[in-house]
C-alpha cells in the first residue's frame, strides 16, 4: 500500500507542475494587453498590429482540467484500491484471529483431555495402591494368622512333650523302684549262694593249693621260656619293621620331592606365562612420557582380585621422575582388568600374584 501511494504522488506532480506552467503562460499573456494599454501614445505612423497565438496554448486548460479530473478518478481508484486492499487485510486478520480462536479452543480441549487423561491415570494408580494395600493387609493378616496357628501348634506340642516327659519321668521312678527291688532281692540271694559257695571253695581251695603250686612253678618256668622267645621275636620284628619304615619314607620323600618340582615348574611355567600377559596389557596401555632416559626405573605394585580386577595400584619406588612415575601408574589404572588372571589355581593366586609387582623402564617392562 505503501508503495502504491507513492506511485500515485509522483503522478499528481508532472500535472501539476504542467498546471502551473500553463497559469503562468496565461498570466503573462493577459499582463502584456494590461501593459500595452497602460503606455501613451506615440505619434507613429497608424499601421496595423497583429499578434500570433498559440491555439495549442489556449487549449491547455482544458488538457489541465482534463489531467486533473483523470487523476481525480486516479486517485478516488487508488483509494477504492486501499479500501480493498484494507478489507481484505481486515479479512484476513479476522481469518487469523478465527484460527488462532480453533487453534486455542483445540489446545485448551487437547489440555482438558490431557487432565483427564492424568486425572483418570491418577485415580487407576489410586486404585491399584489401594488394592495393594488391601493385599498386604490381607498378607499380613494372613501371616498373623498363619503365626497365631504356628504357636498354638508349638504351645500344644510342648505341652504334649510336657506331658510326655512327666509320664516318661514316671514310668522311669516305678521302673527304678522296681529295679531296686529286684536288686535287693538278688543281692540278698547271690549272698546267700556266696556264702555256700565260699564254704565249698574254701575246700576245694585248700585242695587245689598243692595243685596249684606245682603247676604254677611249671608254668612259669614254661611262661619265662615262652616270654624269651616271645622278645626274641619282637625284636626281630621290630627292626624288620624299622627298615620297612625306614624305605618307605625314603620312597615317599622322593616322590613328594618329585611332585613338589613337578608342581613348582608348572606354577612357575603358569606364573611366567601370566606375567608375560600382565607385561603386555600393561605396555599396550603405557604412554611413555617425553622426560623417559635410559636407565629410569619405576617398580608398582598391583593388587589383584581373583577375577583379574585391579583394586588398587601403588608406586613402591620411584624413579626421581614425577611424569615416568605418574606414566607407569596410570598404565595399570587404565588397564582396568586383566582377564587371565581368573584362569589362574585359587591357592597359586593367593600365594604369587595377590600382590604383584611389576618393573617400568624405558626399555620395556620387566617380570
Amino acid at each position: 500500500m505503501n508503495r502504491f501511494c507513492i506511485v500515485n504522488n509522483r503522478n499528481y506532480i508532472v500535472p501539476t507542475i504542467l498546471a502551473t506552467f500553463v497559469h503562468l503562460v496565461v498570466v503573462f499573456v493577459i499582463a502584456g494587453h494590461w501593459f500595452d494599454h497602460a503606455k501613451p501614445e506615440h505619434k507613429v505612423a497608424r499601421q496595423i498590429q497583429a499578434q500570433m497565438i498559440d491555439l495549442a496554448s489556449l487549449s491547455l486548460p482544458d488538457a489541465a482540467a482534463s489531467q486533473q479530473t483523470s487523476e481525480t478518478r486516479n486517485q478516488q481508484a487508488a483509494q477504492q484500491e486501499q479500501q480493498r486492499q484494507e478489507q481484505q487485510r481486515q479479512e484476513q486478520q479476522r481469518q487469523e484471529q478465527q484460527r488462532q480462536e480453533q487453534q486455542r479452543q483445540e489446545q485448551q480441549r487437547q489440555e482438558q483431555q490431557r487432565q483427564e487423561q492424568q486425572r483418570q491415570e491418577q485415580q487407576r494408580q489410586e486404585q491399584q495402591r489401594q488394592e495393594q494395600q488391601r493385599q498386604e493387609q490381607q498378607r499380613q493378616e494372613q501371616q498373623r494368622q498363619e503365626q497365631q496357628k504356628q504357636e498354638q501348634q508349638r504351645q500344644e506340642a510342648e505341652q504334649q512333650r510336657q506331658r510326655e516327659l512327666v509320664a516318661q519321668r514316671e514310668a522311669e521312678s516305678r521302673l527304678k523302684a522296681e529295679r531296686e527291688r529286684q536288686a535287693a532281692a538278688e543281692a540278698e540271694r547271690k549272698r546267700e549262694q556266696e556264702l555256700a559257695a565260699q564254704k565249698a571253695a574254701e575246700e576245694r581251695k585248700r585242695e587245689e593249693d598243692a595243685r596249684k603250686a606245682a603247676e604254677e612253678k611249671q608254668r612259669q618256668e614254661a611262661a619265662a621260656q615262652a616270654e624269651r622267645q616271645r622278645q626274641e621275636e619282637a625284636r626281630q620284628r621290630e627292626a624288620a619293621e624299622q627298615q620297612r619304615r625306614a624305605a618307605e619314607e625314603k620312597a615317599r620323600a622322593e616322590a613328594q620331592a618329585a611332585a613338589q618340582a613337578a608342581a613348582q615348574a608348572a606354577a612357575n611355567a603358569v606364573i611366567g606365562d601370566i606375567g608375560s600377559y600382565i607385561s603386555a596389557m600393561l605396555t599396550q596401555n603405557w604412554r611413555i612420557p617425553a622426560t623417559a632416559r635410559n636407565g629410569m626405573e619405576t617398580v608398582i605394585e598391583l593388587h589383584l582380585m581373583p577375577n583379574g580386577e585391579i583394586s588398587d595400584v601403588r608406586i613402591i619406588k620411584s624413579s626421581g621422575d614425577a611424569a615416568f612415575d605418574r606414566s607407569a601408574e596410570q598404565a595399570a589404572r587404565r588397564t582396568e582388568r586383566l582377564p587371565r588372571v581368573a584362569e589362574v589355581e585359587p591357592l597359586l593366586f593367593e600365594r604369587r600374584l595377590r600382590r604383584t609387582q611389576v618393573v617400568f623402564r624405558p626399555e620395556g617392562l620387566r617380570w
